[in-house]
């Protein structure tokens, strides 16, 4: 165990988790979400500065006596124009430079496979793949966002619930348990509702409606079954792609983080069909939250670098 003070930072698309790791002492706090498409500068700012300022307080500690701190920020790499205000909010609080900030899939790698080379494959609010291998070269597959893709998402899976609902409403499909387990979850009366309803949806709410499938899935309705097999098609395509195109020495370990992994073996046995690689997918080995404070403390002792 390295012993000091490491700080792990997961950002998510629906919260934000912090993790003090004090010689082997751990210290938690959770936050929502520091998206920044999701919140403002400012709430960026005071929510870095109340999950950091919580776990020290816990702690005892100042925040400048943290050795070093990895930060998983959702959507970093992919909006140039907030990168320096990400920086700038932790800078602040950590009164040093001692910090790293990646994409929310390095740490969920990290944490999935304790930093060892292989493939992690997010599928919570949003999607994304990263894989590295013995060489040191990683990728970034998926994870376009909400608007291009972030296929096999919570928040992917929830848009086809709705307009599964829609259709069912309508007539243009035969209704099954998924319409009423719809309107259950928005609390409708009226399935005109649903306009007022959706037009003031967050992401994150939309994401959590994914939870519906793996509820039909238990009754095998039919549709759920068809989206399960789309989901399943995306995140092996995503596999393939990285592996095709990182130099991975024989089986290639894939994990897996997110709720949408909630859904289990159904999801994980789809996956194995129609994968053309050859891998082997596995538990993870700890949570993505977990993941930062491992990379925190590899990047401390020079073992990874990013650039």
């Amino acid at each position: 165990m390295t012993e000091g003070i490491f700080l792990g930072i997961d950002g998510g698309g629906t919260k934000t988790a912090f993790l003090l790791d004090v010689n082997g002492e751990k210290f938690e706090d959770k936050q929502i979400t520091i998206h920044p498409k999701q919140v403002s500068k400012q709430e960026y700012f005071d929510i870095i500065e109340l999950g950091i300022g919580d776990v020290c307080k816990q702690a005892g500690i100042n925040p400048s006596e943290i050795d070093y701190t990895f930060v998983a920020a959702p959507g970093y790499g992919q909006y140039p124009d907030t990168e320096e205000y990400i920086h700038e909010g932790i800078r602040r609080v950590l009164g040093n430079d001692k910090f790293t900030v990646e994409n929310d899939c390095v740490n969920g790698w990290a944490g999935s496979l304790d930093a060892k080379p292989g493939i992690n494959i997010v599928i919570g609010t949003g999607a994304i793949g990263y894989g590295r291998d013995q060489e040191g070269n990683s990728m970034r597959c998926s994870g376009w966002g909400p608007f291009l893709g972030d296929e096999a998402s919570g928040y992917w899976i929830g848009l086809k619930l709705l307009n599964l609902f829609t259709k069912m409403s309508d007539g243009r499909i035969e209704k099954t348990k998924i319409y009423d387990m719809v309107k259950e979850k928005l609390s409708m009366e009226d399935d005109f509702e649903i306009f007022d309803i959706t037009d003031n949806m967050r992401r994150d709410e939309i994401a959590a409606l994914a939870r519906i499938l793996h509820q039909a899935l238990n009754e095998n309705d039919p549709y759920a079954l068809d989206i399960l097999d789309q989901v399943t098609d995306e995140i092996a395509m995503v596999i393939d792609a990285i592996t095709k195109n990182l130099n991975f020495d024989g089986v290639v370990d894939v994990s897996f983080s997110g709720g949408v992994t909630n859904i289990g073996d159904p999801l994980y046995e789809e996956i194995k069909t129609k994968i053309k690689s050859n891998v082997s997918i596995v538990k993870p080995y700890t949570s993505p939250v977990d993941g930062s404070v491992i990379l925190a403390k590899e990047i401390y002792a020079g073992n990874l670098k990013f650039e």
